[in-house]
């Protein structure tokens, strides 16, 4: 119980985090929105995701919804630049997956 609160607190407070994601948040040591800020999209993303989301995949769309919660901005405000590298970062890893 206490654990589904801190998902819940903490999707509240962050943009574009929903309970799933505040929970792997929290997994990896992530519960406030201090410590997203200080470790960044692209370390937290690493730190949930080392192989892939439960379909095996390097999702792209993660790396923006932990963006914009970091800038506090709807993920579709997220700059294009930004938004390409992270789609060239979550590419990369997927490809190296398959090797």
């Amino acid at each position: 119980m206490i654990e589904m609160k801190k998902n819940i607190t903490l999707s509240k407070q962050l943009k574009n985090i929903g309970p799933k994601l505040a929970e792997k948040l929290i997994s990896v040591g992530i519960d406030s929105p201090e410590k997203l800020r200080k470790i960044g999209a692209i370390s937290a993303f690493d730190k949930m995701y080392k192989d892939g989301d439960h379909y095996g995949d390097f999702n792209a769309a993660y790396l923006y919804a932990i963006e914009g919660a970091i800038r506090d901005c709807d993920w579709l405000d997220i700059p294009e630049n930004v938004k390409l590298e992270y789609k060239a970062y979550a590419k990369a890893l997927q490809k190296r997956k398959m090797g």
